[in-house]
């Protein structure tokens, strides 16, 4: 899933979690309705200082709104990695 969708999700949960109307925070930071819900399906990037805005509007740091944008990092071992990590582990 692109980022602009996970984050735009982000922001519409955390809006209707605390009561706040898609109108009523369109208008506290500054933008019209429909971008707003352009932001909240994905279909427009919004930008940094939107999330700023957002973040400050909804009383959240905005790192949680980038929480889903990152998986953890793949561990690759290779063949003799994975050997003395079996023998150590006894697998």
């Amino acid at each position: 899933m692109q980022v602009s969708m996970l984050v735009g999700k982000r922001i519409q949960m955390k809006r209707k979690e605390i009561g706040v109307t898609a109108a009523e925070l369109a208008d506290n930071i500054g933008v019209s309705h429909q971008q707003l819900s352009r932001y909240e399906r994905g279909t427009n990037k919004i930008s940094l200082e939107h999330l700023v805005a957002i973040s400050i509007a909804l009383q959240t740091p905005a790192n949680w709104f980038l929480e889903d944008c990152f998986t953890p990092p793949k561990v690759h071992m290779n063949n003799q990695y994975t050997c003395v990590a079996e023998t150590i582990l006894g697998l």
